[in-house]
């Protein structure tokens, strides 16, 4: 059995002032103490992109265009791609420690845990979700949740070796982006203006994701306090 997961309230990490990746940082830092934290951070509208966007010869532009346009776009410290935040999108961060030499013997793991606690809260709301990649979807990847080839939530890892340990010891980052009461739709539409004004191909598909909401046909009322159950027993 594992042992639950100490909440932390959102603005005590991702406070105002204080960039998402600085949030991370610092989530990072209270697991290289040796405890596993859970934050639960209700989305704002803007855009999170992986540091590697940050090369782009358009990013500056594009950032400061889409600032202008309500859309704030932050940089997180996990890979992957273009994730858009609005209300009624849920992040879940997890900060823990692991004991590892090598941190990819154990990423894939680490990965289905997390959405193995995602899918027993989809399951609490009558939602069968399952990991898989969904070709078309923003930020795509092969630890996606899915409904009926839909993506309802993302997943991503940060791992940073913790230098004060006298063994071999990471503290790894392990978050999701949980699609629930959430307008499909329109954060697609936001990802494609995000492509769009750094001037890059790639389009994204509306009907490849999918929201709580939409699967329930109504609002989900009682998401939060499922998850906060399930992360109270963990499968990691």
């Amino acid at each position: 059995m594992n042992p639950p997961f100490l909440l932390l309230a959102a603005n005590t990490i991702f406070r105002d002032g204080r960039s998402r990746r600085d949030g991370e940082t610092a989530l990072l830092d209270l697991a290289d103490q040796g405890q596993r934290y859970a934050v639960i951070h209700h989305a704002t509208p803007g855009i999170s992109v992986p540091r590697s966007y940050q090369r782009h010869p358009q990013f500056d532009a594009a950032r400061s265009q889409l600032a202008q346009e309500g859309l704030p776009v932050d940089v997180r410290l996990s890979g992957g791609g273009v994730v858009p935040q609005a209300s009624g999108v849920i992040n879940l961060h997890l900060a823990y420690p692991i004991a590892a030499k090598y941190p990819l013997q154990h990423a894939e793991s680490q990965y289905l845990g997390l959405c193995e606690l995602i899918a027993r809260t989809l399951a609490a709301c009558a939602i069968e979700a399952t990991p898989q990649p969904v070709q078309g979807s923003f930020c795509d990847g092969r630890f996606n949740l899915a409904v009926d080839g839909k993506k309802i939530a993302g997943t991503a890892q940060y791992w940073r070796r913790n230098k004060a340990a006298a063994t071999p010891l990471f503290s790894l980052l392990s978050h999701a982006v949980i699609l629930v009461n959430a307008d499909s739709a329109m954060l697609t539409a936001m990802a494609n203006r995000f492509e769009a004004a750094l001037q890059s191909p790639v389009r994204y598909l509306t009907q490849k994701t999918t929201s709580v909401m939409e699967q329930l046909g109504r609002p989900a009322a009682d998401f939060d306090q499922a998850l906060l159950q399930a992360l109270q027993d963990p499968p990691i």
